[in-house]
């Protein structure tokens, strides 16, 4: 019955990723069309600089990319700042369709019974969840392709895909802790406050200690998984090995404790 499970999965959340495809795609599009000449570029460049930099370090727009006059500044602060925060929403979401939610409606038993080891069940509602978190971000980045041949902004292809697609380790590290976390917790509702409670606070960790460089809170930062997934800096300087690797250990490691934990623990019916 190999695989049942996963076909199961995207069988009853297609439309769900479908609609959240649609709404990227349209952000995507957006975001590049927004600036139709230089000119306004350059003012908004203007605007933003006037902010206070605490706030721009909080989307985002740490000292190299203040420069919000270049389309990458433009975009990474307008696009890549927003766009990891709002699909956590989904990778949660479906963090918590992989074990909690039946949990929680006391149909985890039904589900048990089915003649499939519980590992199983576990790995192949998170290669589905997976799987439908890459489309959605290839929607986003169908979006931004798009919307980049009739924009005023001159992006670098290879570049701007490199950005895109170093959202993903990240969206899957979130994935895989809400799964852990809905593994460990029993309620539905401690597993999404511990969720969000990892996100939020990863997000906060790299956003304050980039305004203290060389300071203690600047190391910390290497403990927050958006530290390893500024795609900001992508678009200026290419993808590197860390931004990658460290996301999908860390995916591996919290989804392999996932399924060891939920084989031993005896679940809530």
């Amino acid at each position: 019955m190999k695989g049942v499970t996963f076909i199961e999965t995207l069988r009853r959340s297609w439309r769900g990723m479908l609609y959240w495809s649609i709404g990227t795609f349209i952000y995507g599009l957006y975001a590049t069309v927004i600036i139709q000449d230089a000119d306004m570029l350059r003012q908004y460049a203007e605007l933003v600089k006037s902010f206070p930099p605490a706030l721009l370090a909080m989307f985002g727009a740490d000292s190299e990319m203040l420069a919000m006059g270049t389309p990458e500044g433009f975009l990474g602060f307008a696009f890549f700042g927003y766009m990891p925060l709002l699909l956590a929403v989904y990778a949660v979401l479906g963090g918590l369709n992989i074990s909690a939610n039946d949990e929680d409606d006391g149909i985890i038993d039904v589900v048990l019974a089915l003649p499939l080891p519980r590992w199983q069940l576990i790995a192949e509602k998170f290669a589905a969840y997976a799987l439908m978190l890459i489309v959605i971000v290839l929607a986003a980045f169908a979006g931004v392709i798009i919307g980049s041949q009739n924009s005023a902004m001159a992006l670098d292809t290879g570049k701007l895909t490199q950005a895109t697609f170093n959202m993903i380790p990240l969206l899957l590290v979130m994935l895989a802790f809400t799964a852990f976390a809905a593994v460990i917790f029993r309620r539905k509702s401690t597993a999404t406050a511990v969720a969000a409670l990892f996100i939020i606070g990863s997000y906060l960790v790299n956003s304050l200690g980039g305004l203290a460089t060389g300071s203690l809170a600047d190391q910390i930062r290497a403990l927050s998984i958006f530290r390893y997934a500024d795609s900001t800096r992508v678009l200026i300087e290419g993808l590197t090995w860390s931004s990658v690797a460290v996301p999908l250990g860390a995916t591996i490691v919290l989804l392999a404790a996932a399924l060891w934990f939920f084989q031993r623990r005896d679940v809530g019916v």
